[in-house]
């Protein structure tokens, strides 16, 4: 069976790290042949500054032959809980799915919706991120991606919008199209 890993988020903006994220995965994990990034229509604890629309336009600028863009969650609108993503998307892709989540995600997983349900339709793909290490013990579900080549980062989107709102450029931070967008429409003053 073909795998497929799916990366979630609020996308807001998409950068650098992110794509470094899949980039990796793809080169580190051959067996995984294509990546899909999700942006949320609405993040269940953070809001989201770009429109679901602006979201997705910018992170139309990421896709290659492995790497697309689904807008499951845009058609649902409100809050879409990952286990309904990973089912429609399961069923579509007719693909095992791999959920990719940073490091920082395992202290907050305990809030998700239906979690251990999550581990039985999906392997969380865990991708170190900085300051967030591991813990000793991975929980049940969950596989890290490692390797001694692998580059991780702190590069978020509140880092890009603290830079963009302070007048600093996003030049090597977010794809020159994607900066090109946040200017054009006025993002992130």
């Amino acid at each position: 069976m073909r795998k497929v890993a799916i990366f979630g988020g609020r996308f807001d903006p998409p950068h650098l790290g992110h794509y470094w994220v899949v980039r990796q995965i793809l080169d580190f994990r051959p067996d995984i042949g294509r990546v899909i990034l999700v942006p949320a229509f609405q993040h269940q604890w953070k809001p989201a500054v770009a429109t679901p629309e602006q979201r997705m336009a910018m992170l139309s600028f990421h896709t290659q032959k492995d790497i697309a863009v689904s807008d499951i969650e845009l058609q649902r609108e409100g809050v879409s809980y990952t286990i309904d993503t990973i089912r429609a998307l399961k069923q579509e892709e007719k693909a095992e799915i791999f959920w990719i989540v940073g490091s920082d995600i395992l202290l907050e997983f305990d809030r998700w919706e239906k979690k251990d349900e999550l581990v039985k339709e999906a392997t969380f793909l865990i991708f170190p991120r900085d300051p967030y290490h591991l813990p000793e013990k991975i929980p049940q579900g969950f596989e890290v991606l490692s390797d001694h080549r692998l580059i991780t980062s702190n590069l978020s989107s509140t880092v890009i919008k603290q830079r963009r709102k302070a007048g600093l450029s996003l030049k090597g931070f977010v794809l020159p199209e994607v900066e090109q967008y946040i200017v054009e429409h006025g993002l992130y003053t």
